[in-house]
Protein backbone atom coordinates (compact mmCIF):
# COMPACT_ATOMS: atom_id res chain seq x y z
CA UNK A 1 0.00 0.00 0.00
CA UNK A 2 1.02 3.54 -1.28
CA UNK A 3 1.86 5.93 1.61
CA UNK A 4 3.38 9.66 1.90
CA UNK A 5 5.82 8.91 4.35
CA UNK A 6 6.51 5.24 5.39
CA UNK A 7 5.52 3.64 8.29
CA UNK A 8 9.08 2.92 9.15
CA UNK A 9 10.39 6.29 8.32
CA UNK A 10 7.69 7.53 10.88
CA UNK A 11 9.43 5.15 13.41
CA UNK A 12 12.95 5.98 12.56
CA UNK A 13 11.93 10.17 12.84
CA UNK A 14 10.63 9.16 16.42
CA UNK A 15 14.04 7.46 17.51
CA UNK A 16 15.46 10.80 16.34
CA UNK A 17 13.29 12.99 18.28
CA UNK A 18 14.06 10.76 21.38
CA UNK A 19 17.46 11.45 21.41
CA UNK A 20 16.85 15.27 20.92
CA UNK A 21 14.06 15.58 23.32
CA UNK A 22 14.54 19.79 23.99
CA UNK A 23 14.22 21.35 20.28
CA UNK A 24 13.58 24.49 19.59
CA UNK A 25 10.40 26.09 20.02
CA UNK A 26 9.16 26.67 16.46
CA UNK A 27 5.40 26.77 16.36
CA UNK A 28 2.55 27.05 18.68
CA UNK A 29 -1.54 27.86 18.86
CA UNK A 30 -2.85 26.85 15.20
CA UNK A 31 -1.00 24.95 12.21
CA UNK A 32 -2.53 25.28 8.92
CA UNK A 33 -1.36 23.82 5.49
CA UNK A 34 -3.89 24.98 3.07
CA UNK A 35 -2.09 23.57 0.58
CA UNK A 36 -2.78 19.97 2.13
CA UNK A 37 -6.28 21.30 3.04
CA UNK A 38 -5.54 20.59 6.98
CA UNK A 39 -5.03 22.31 10.26
CA UNK A 40 -4.93 20.92 13.68
CA UNK A 41 -3.72 23.20 16.92
CA UNK A 42 -0.34 22.66 19.52
CA UNK A 43 -1.71 22.08 23.01
CA UNK A 44 -1.35 24.75 25.08
CA UNK A 45 2.02 24.36 27.23
CA UNK A 46 3.63 22.41 24.27
CA UNK A 47 5.77 23.07 21.05
CA UNK A 48 5.20 22.40 17.64
CA UNK A 49 8.69 21.77 15.00
CA UNK A 50 8.71 20.96 11.46
CA UNK A 51 10.81 17.78 11.18
CA UNK A 52 11.53 15.69 7.78
CA UNK A 53 8.45 13.43 7.86
CA UNK A 54 5.82 15.42 9.33
CA UNK A 55 5.51 17.43 12.51
CA UNK A 56 6.74 16.95 15.93
CA UNK A 57 4.88 17.86 18.94
CA UNK A 58 6.90 18.20 22.61
CA UNK A 59 6.16 19.43 25.87
CA UNK A 60 9.14 20.46 28.04
CA UNK A 61 7.20 18.57 31.35
CA UNK A 62 5.73 15.56 29.59
CA UNK A 63 8.60 13.23 28.43
CA UNK A 64 7.31 11.17 24.86
CA UNK A 65 6.83 13.02 21.68
CA UNK A 66 3.99 13.17 19.31
CA UNK A 67 4.49 12.69 15.57
CA UNK A 68 2.18 13.62 13.24
CA UNK A 69 2.43 12.86 9.27
CA UNK A 70 0.48 12.40 6.16
CA UNK A 71 -0.87 9.14 4.60
CA UNK A 72 -3.32 8.24 1.43
CA UNK A 73 -5.60 6.08 2.52
CA UNK A 74 -9.25 6.46 1.96
CA UNK A 75 -10.86 3.55 3.24
CA UNK A 76 -11.00 3.47 7.25
CA UNK A 77 -11.46 -0.34 6.86
CA UNK A 78 -8.35 -0.95 5.19
CA UNK A 79 -6.60 1.61 7.57
CA UNK A 80 -8.26 -0.86 10.34
CA UNK A 81 -6.65 -3.87 8.80
CA UNK A 82 -3.15 -2.71 9.05
CA UNK A 83 -3.43 -0.86 12.58
CA UNK A 84 -4.47 -4.18 14.49
CA UNK A 85 -1.64 -5.90 12.93
CA UNK A 86 0.81 -4.00 14.66
CA UNK A 87 4.48 -2.24 12.64
CA UNK A 88 7.33 -3.82 12.67
CA UNK A 89 10.45 -3.05 11.56
CA UNK A 90 13.35 -4.93 11.28
CA UNK A 91 14.11 -7.25 14.20
CA UNK A 92 14.16 -4.13 16.67
CA UNK A 93 11.10 -2.55 16.64
CA UNK A 94 7.68 -4.15 17.15
CA UNK A 95 4.57 -2.49 18.01
CA UNK A 96 1.02 -4.31 19.06
CA UNK A 97 -1.93 -3.29 20.05
CA UNK A 98 -2.91 -4.30 23.44
CA UNK A 99 -6.47 -3.87 23.55
CA UNK A 100 -7.67 -3.81 19.82
CA UNK A 101 -8.72 -0.66 17.79
CA UNK A 102 -11.50 1.29 18.63
CA UNK A 103 -13.29 3.46 15.45
CA UNK A 104 -13.96 6.53 18.12
CA UNK A 105 -15.53 8.46 14.96
CA UNK A 106 -16.33 7.90 11.57
CA UNK A 107 -13.14 8.49 10.15
CA UNK A 108 -11.07 8.19 13.12
CA UNK A 109 -9.41 4.98 14.63
CA UNK A 110 -7.15 4.43 17.81
CA UNK A 111 -5.57 2.27 19.84
CA UNK A 112 -2.54 1.96 22.64
CA UNK A 113 0.40 -0.19 21.66
CA UNK A 114 3.17 -1.46 23.53
CA UNK A 115 6.02 -3.49 22.23
CA UNK A 116 10.47 -2.23 21.19
CA UNK A 117 11.49 0.93 19.57
CA UNK A 118 14.91 0.09 18.70
CA UNK A 119 14.92 -2.94 21.06
CA UNK A 120 13.88 0.18 24.00
CA UNK A 121 10.41 -1.24 25.88
CA UNK A 122 7.89 1.36 24.86
CA UNK A 123 4.15 2.51 24.40
CA UNK A 124 2.56 4.36 22.13
CA UNK A 125 -1.20 5.80 20.90
CA UNK A 126 -1.21 5.54 17.53
CA UNK A 127 -4.55 7.57 15.65
CA UNK A 128 -5.55 7.18 11.75
CA UNK A 129 -7.74 10.11 10.25
CA UNK A 130 -9.15 9.46 6.87
CA UNK A 131 -9.58 12.86 5.14
CA UNK A 132 -12.78 13.08 2.60
CA UNK A 133 -10.66 15.73 0.72
CA UNK A 134 -7.16 14.22 0.28
CA UNK A 135 -4.67 13.24 2.21
CA UNK A 136 -5.38 12.03 6.13
CA UNK A 137 -3.33 11.88 8.95
CA UNK A 138 -1.45 9.05 11.20
CA UNK A 139 -0.56 10.47 15.01
CA UNK A 140 1.66 8.78 16.80
CA UNK A 141 2.25 9.38 20.63
CA UNK A 142 5.48 7.23 21.91
CA UNK A 143 7.44 7.14 25.25
CA UNK A 144 9.40 4.67 27.15
CA UNK A 145 7.06 2.31 28.85
CA UNK A 146 8.04 3.69 32.09
CA UNK A 147 7.67 7.26 30.89
CA UNK A 148 4.08 6.92 28.77
CA UNK A 149 1.60 9.18 31.05
CA UNK A 150 -1.24 9.70 30.87
CA UNK A 151 -0.51 13.88 29.81
CA UNK A 152 1.06 12.63 26.53
CA UNK A 153 -1.81 10.51 25.99
CA UNK A 154 -4.47 13.16 26.44
CA UNK A 155 -2.34 15.43 24.64
CA UNK A 156 -2.57 13.26 21.57
CA UNK A 157 -6.15 13.35 21.38
CA UNK A 158 -6.84 16.80 22.43
CA UNK A 159 -4.77 17.42 18.76
CA UNK A 160 -6.86 14.56 17.18
CA UNK A 161 -10.11 15.92 18.23
CA UNK A 162 -8.91 19.76 16.81
CA UNK A 163 -8.01 18.20 13.24
CA UNK A 164 -9.88 20.15 10.68
CA UNK A 165 -10.36 18.75 6.82
CA UNK A 166 -11.54 21.45 4.28
CA UNK A 167 -10.75 21.36 0.63
CA UNK A 168 -6.93 22.17 -0.74
CA UNK A 169 -6.11 25.53 -1.57
CA UNK A 170 -4.40 24.78 -4.92
CA UNK A 171 -3.79 28.37 -6.05
CA UNK A 172 -2.86 30.52 -3.15
CA UNK A 173 -0.18 33.26 -2.59
CA UNK A 174 1.80 31.74 -0.25
CA UNK A 175 1.76 27.94 -2.04
CA UNK A 176 1.17 27.63 -5.69
CA UNK A 177 0.33 24.10 -7.19
CA UNK A 178 1.22 23.97 -11.24
CA UNK A 179 -1.60 23.05 -13.56
CA UNK A 180 0.32 21.66 -16.04
CA UNK A 181 1.34 18.53 -15.11
CA UNK A 182 4.53 18.20 -17.30
CA UNK A 183 5.57 21.58 -16.12
CA UNK A 184 7.44 20.34 -13.04
CA UNK A 185 8.64 17.09 -14.76
CA UNK A 186 10.84 19.57 -16.84
CA UNK A 187 12.01 22.18 -14.59
CA UNK A 188 13.17 18.70 -12.36
CA UNK A 189 15.23 17.03 -15.01
CA UNK A 190 19.23 16.72 -13.82
CA UNK A 191 18.40 18.71 -10.65
CA UNK A 192 19.13 18.44 -7.13
CA UNK A 193 16.81 18.73 -4.30
CA UNK A 194 18.88 19.74 -0.89
CA UNK A 195 16.55 20.08 2.43
CA UNK A 196 18.59 20.88 5.37
CA UNK A 197 17.59 20.88 9.34
CA UNK A 198 18.98 21.31 12.52
CA UNK A 199 17.87 21.71 16.40
CA UNK A 200 19.61 22.93 19.00
CA UNK A 201 19.46 20.52 22.08
CA UNK A 202 21.02 20.52 25.90
CA UNK A 203 23.61 18.14 24.91
CA UNK A 204 24.46 19.88 21.67
CA UNK A 205 22.88 20.23 18.21
CA UNK A 206 21.28 18.06 15.70
CA UNK A 207 21.92 18.15 11.76
CA UNK A 208 20.09 16.40 8.97
CA UNK A 209 20.95 16.40 5.15
CA UNK A 210 18.56 15.12 2.33
CA UNK A 211 19.80 15.02 -1.33
CA UNK A 212 17.57 14.29 -4.15
CA UNK A 213 19.02 14.10 -7.24
CA UNK A 214 17.08 14.02 -9.96
CA UNK A 215 18.21 12.69 -13.77
CA UNK A 216 17.02 13.32 -17.14
CA UNK A 217 17.28 9.82 -18.22
CA UNK A 218 14.45 9.18 -15.61
CA UNK A 219 16.31 7.64 -12.58
CA UNK A 220 17.14 9.14 -9.09
CA UNK A 221 20.05 9.01 -6.82
CA UNK A 222 18.86 9.70 -2.77
CA UNK A 223 21.07 9.73 0.25
CA UNK A 224 20.65 10.85 4.12
CA UNK A 225 22.75 11.88 6.75
CA UNK A 226 22.48 13.25 9.84
CA UNK A 227 25.07 14.32 12.64
CA UNK A 228 23.88 11.23 15.08
CA UNK A 229 24.89 8.72 12.24
CA UNK A 230 21.53 7.02 11.79
CA UNK A 231 21.15 5.50 8.28
CA UNK A 232 17.27 6.25 7.41
CA UNK A 233 16.33 3.41 5.99
CA UNK A 234 17.65 1.19 3.59
CA UNK A 235 15.90 2.63 0.57
CA UNK A 236 17.94 5.93 1.41
CA UNK A 237 21.28 4.60 1.87
CA UNK A 238 23.11 6.32 -0.67
CA UNK A 239 23.55 6.27 -4.14
CA UNK A 240 23.19 3.59 -6.38
CA UNK A 241 26.23 1.10 -7.32
CA UNK A 242 25.02 1.41 -11.16
CA UNK A 243 24.31 4.27 -13.22
CA UNK A 244 20.59 3.73 -12.57
CA UNK A 245 20.55 5.40 -9.22
CA UNK A 246 18.32 3.86 -6.92
CA UNK A 247 15.06 4.29 -8.45
CA UNK A 248 13.04 5.99 -11.05
CA UNK A 249 11.33 9.53 -10.59
CA UNK A 250 8.24 11.00 -12.52
CA UNK A 251 5.83 13.68 -11.73
CA UNK A 252 2.29 13.50 -11.94
CA UNK A 253 -0.98 15.54 -11.26
CA UNK A 254 -3.15 13.86 -8.97
CA UNK A 255 -6.83 14.04 -8.35
CA UNK A 256 -6.71 17.21 -6.24
CA UNK A 257 -5.26 19.66 -9.15
CA UNK A 258 -1.91 18.85 -7.15
CA UNK A 259 1.66 18.36 -8.22
CA UNK A 260 3.12 15.33 -6.97
CA UNK A 261 7.05 14.21 -6.99
CA UNK A 262 7.06 10.71 -7.20
CA UNK A 263 10.19 8.34 -6.23
CA UNK A 264 9.45 4.59 -7.13
CA UNK A 265 12.64 2.81 -5.72
CA UNK A 266 14.53 -0.35 -6.89
CA UNK A 267 13.37 -2.11 -3.19
CA UNK A 268 9.65 -1.40 -3.73
CA UNK A 269 9.36 1.79 -1.57
CA UNK A 270 7.45 4.49 -3.03
CA UNK A 271 7.63 8.25 -1.53
CA UNK A 272 5.20 10.98 -2.90
CA UNK A 273 6.03 14.78 -2.56
CA UNK A 274 3.24 17.37 -3.12
CA UNK A 275 5.49 20.07 -4.66
CA UNK A 276 4.43 23.89 -4.55
CA UNK A 277 6.74 27.03 -4.90
CA UNK A 278 5.84 30.44 -3.44
CA UNK A 279 5.68 33.83 -4.39
CA UNK A 280 10.12 33.70 -4.44
CA UNK A 281 10.02 30.59 -5.74
CA UNK A 282 11.11 28.78 -3.47
CA UNK A 283 10.25 25.21 -3.70
CA UNK A 284 8.35 22.88 -1.08
CA UNK A 285 8.01 18.88 -0.74
CA UNK A 286 5.33 18.18 1.51
CA UNK A 287 5.33 21.96 2.90
CA UNK A 288 9.49 21.32 3.43
CA UNK A 289 11.58 23.40 2.29
CA UNK A 290 14.15 21.85 -0.59
CA UNK A 291 16.76 23.89 -1.98
CA UNK A 292 17.12 23.37 -6.06
CA UNK A 293 20.81 23.07 -7.79
CA UNK A 294 21.23 22.19 -11.19
CA UNK A 295 24.24 21.12 -13.39
CA UNK A 296 27.15 23.73 -13.66
CA UNK A 297 26.30 24.33 -9.69
CA UNK A 298 30.23 22.77 -8.64
CA UNK A 299 29.86 20.52 -5.60
CA UNK A 300 25.83 21.41 -5.44
CA UNK A 301 25.50 19.47 -9.15
CA UNK A 302 23.56 16.25 -9.25
CA UNK A 303 24.76 13.21 -9.48
CA UNK A 304 23.44 12.78 -13.57
CA UNK A 305 25.29 10.99 -16.30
Amino acid sequence: MKKIIPIHHLIITLLTLFCAQNLRSQETGQINYPELGISFHVPEGWVGNKVASGFAITSSKTKGVLLIITHDVQSIQEMEIEAKNGFKIGKNTLLKPINGVEKISDNTIAGIYEGVIDTKPSKALIVGITNPYGYGLTLLCAAGSSAYSDDLQNAGLWVTASVNFYEPQTQTTAMTAHENPSTWGELLKNCRLTYMESYNTSGGGYGKKIKIDLCGQGYFNHSTYNSMGMDTGGASAGYGSNNKGTGQWKTYLNAHGQDVLQLNFYNGEVYEYIVTTDEEDKTFLNGDRYFRTYKDSGKYSPLCD
